[in-house]
């Protein structure tokens, strides 16, 4: 049964205390082609839901002036797959707010379920971004939005099940919160909601999982803990890394 026709919360999908990633805010370096900022991800695990808020600045300063903003909101369930239930991630809502040549661009985003569409309100001084629009979800089993996208593929099991299966390419859906201003920002990502993705296991490290995330034939590297927890992420084609804070590029890595 395909995503968005049944999903049940998960007090039946096997979750347990054990299994929760913790409640907890972390401080990266985010480096991009125009320089060095701070990146903040708070992630809190409440109710089956995962509710993921990040702020970019320019600096750790409370004082600096943030630069984008964002909350995800998606809930954790199952679906039937074949002769058995599994774990899967819904996008619920989101709210993305970016300032380009000083102005404020925003979007918002709320499941229909009704119509299996994401509703999108949009607000900037442009007008070809204002108002509302659905755009229909694609066929499909997964979907996670990018930026709470390591929690996600967590929480699906997908993480793990690539790490059994070592070999095997998984596949799932990207969901662009920053949508559709990720295309003034970001080369390569095509002008959908919705992007086909993949990630397959690469390899294991001292105390670090590497894996290999395929979005629209970009390259997407992640680093998480045994524990599964985000340590690094490297965006080759677009020069972004997000490391631990104060931790400078390597060229190797």
């Amino acid at each position: 049964m395909k995503f968005l026709i049944l999903l049940i919360l998960c007090s039946c999908s096997g979750l347990t205390p054990k299994t929760l990633l913790k409640n907890n805010k972390k401080i990266y370096s985010y480096y991009d082609v125009t320089g060095k900022y701070t990146l903040t991800r708070e992630s809190v695990f409440l109710e089956n839901k995962i509710v993921i808020r990040t702020f970019l600045q320019s600096s750790q300063e409370s004082d600096e002036k943030v630069l984008e903003k964002s909350v995800t909101v998606s809930q954790v369930g199952t679906i039937k797959d074949k002769e058995k239930r599994t774990l899967a991630v819904r996008p619920f809502a989101s709210e993305f707010d970016v300032w380009l040549e000083g102005k404020k661009y925003s979007s918002k985003m709320n499941l229909n379920g009704s119509i299996k569409s994401m509703q999108i309100d949009l607000d900037s001084p442009e007008s070809k971004w204002k108002g509302r629009q659905n755009i229909k979800f694609p066929k499909g089993s997964q979907f996670c939005f990018f930026s709470q996208l390591s929690e996600c593929l967590y929480y699906s099991h997908t993480l793990e099940k690539s790490l059994k299966h070592r070999s095997d390419i998984i596949r799932f859906y990207v969901v662009w919160d920053n949508f559709p201003f990720v295309q003034e920002q970001i080369s390569g990502v095509g002008d959908k909601l919705f992007s086909p993705a993949s990630i397959r296991f690469e390899s294991e490290e001292k105390s670090v999982l590497r894996y290999t995330v395929d979005v629209n034939g970009q390259t997407l590297l992640y680093q998480f803990s045994k524990s599964f927890e985000l340590v690094r992420m490297f965006w080759i084609a677009n020069g972004i890394s997000i490391l631990p804070y104060g931790e400078e590029i390597n060229e190797e890595d």
